[in-house]
């Protein structure tokens, strides 16, 4: 029986011990999330505290330069903004960074996309006046150019004085860029952005335009935007054709407090560009006017050449022959993809409407109901069955709403 007891009581104490064992590591787990946690907020205020005496500096630590115009292609993944930033990246007065933002996120990966948004438009002010300062605090290293995102892509960071092996003579070929040019410094990119009379940044990971007011209003820059939108369900479609949004896609569902979830995103984003469309459309900031514009993807790629001389003009650049050849030939499938930046080369009509074919309807249906309002303010026609869908006689591009022009 003493035995028997004996054996009882060391069971009990062995089972409350693995039961604080367990607490104590659950309890562990916990701190270290939040600890995580609190070192990305402490992160983000010390930048933006940073960034926030930059704003209130003297004037004389900021020399205004108005004949500078500095252009920022505002946009959401897989809706064609690769393929304009490329039109504008072409240009040889253009200075073109792909995406800094990307730094901003991939390293503080744990928080929501609001709290992102300030070190971002923060990034993007040091970027347009070519101080790339801002960058080593999201980089793990920055001694070469090839530690910037997607460097490759930029034609000035292709070319001489960038690149003295340069072999570039009219448009970039990325290939030959990554093998010439990797030796660069990084401190080459703020030279070489003094040198150019516009500044170009694609950005799809602003979800917010009054962040932005505080650039549209600093007398430092000559900030003009280009709010670049496209039917919804093309985007879904091409996301489930993209392998690499993991992460932006975590980042974007943080919006609702929950894990990567695509509906959470499709939602969030149709969300934003409604909300960016009425703030500057609807009774606008005065600082908005004339700084910016809305584009549809499909009537882009209905009217390229057109279209982009118009946009062309609003930043006030010159379309030469050789740039209004070669938007033609990318747009009809008439060079050969090794030859471009990315695979949007091809018949760009086709490309457009290639979601009809590809998506199945009960996605289709989900996502217009995802983005309902998006489709009725940019005008994307619904479709009631599966039949519509693949009748590519009807067209499901409606006229362009109220305010909503190219050029306001």
């Amino acid at each position: 029986m003493l035995l028997w007891l004996l054996s009882c009581t060391m069971g009990e104490r062995l089972e409350k011990r693995a039961i604080v064992s367990q607490f104590s590591n659950m309890m562990r787990r916990n701190f270290s999330i939040c600890l995580q946690y609190i070192i990305g907020v402490v992160f983000i205020l010390v930048i933006w505290y940073s960034s926030w005496h930059v704003y209130q500096a003297p004037s004389h630590r900021v020399k205004p330069r108005q004949t500078k115009v500095h252009l920022l292609i505002l946009s959401s993944w897989r809706s064609g903004s690769s393929f304009v930033g490329q039109v504008f990246n072409q240009n040889p007065d253009v200075f073109y960074l792909m995406e800094p933002a990307w730094h901003v996120w991939s390293r503080l990966p744990l928080e929501p996309p609001d709290l992102l948004h300030l070190p971002v438009r923060d990034l993007l002010r040091s970027i347009f006046l070519c101080d790339m300062s801002a960058f080593p605090p999201y980089m793990s290293r920055s001694e070469n150019i090839t530690d910037l995102f997607l460097w490759q892509e930029s034609r000035a960071l292709c070319s001489s004085p960038a690149c003295p092996n340069s072999t570039l003579i009219d448009f970039i070929n990325r290939t030959e860029c990554f093998s010439n040019c990797g030796k660069a410094p990084f401190k080459k990119v703020e030279e070489v952005c003094k040198n150019f009379s516009h500044v170009v940044v694609k950005a799809v990971r602003l979800l917010n335009l009054e962040v932005l007011y505080p650039l549209l209003k600093d007398p430092s820059l000559n900030l003009k935007i280009i709010h670049l939108v496209r039917d919804p369900r093309a985007i879904l479609s091409s996301r489930e054709a993209f392998a690499f949004l993991d992460l932006d896609d975590a980042i974007v569902s943080k919006a609702q407090n929950s894990t990567s979830d695509i509906r959470v995103v499709m939602e969030e984003i149709c969300k934003a560009q409604v909300h960016i469309y009425k703030l500057a459309t609807q009774n606008p900031q005065p600082f908005l006017k004339g700084s910016y514009v809305i584009v549809r993807y499909e009537d882009l790629v209905r009217s390229p050449v057109d279209h982009i001389r118009e946009l062309y003009n609003y930043v006030g650049l010159s379309m030469t022959p050789k740039l209004e050849s070669w938007i033609n030939n990318i747009t009809h499938g008439l060079l050969p993809t090794e030859e471009v930046f990315m695979p949007f080369v091809g018949d760009s009509m086709k490309i457009a409407q290639q979601w009809r074919e590809k998506l199945h309807f009960s996605k289709v249906k989900e996502v217009q109901k995802l983005c309902q309002q998006e489709m009725d303010v940019f005008g994307y026609r619904l479709i009631e069955s599966e039949r519509e869908q693949k009748n590519m006689s009807l067209d499901l591009l409606l006229p362009k709403p109220d305010q909503f022009e190219l050029i306001p």
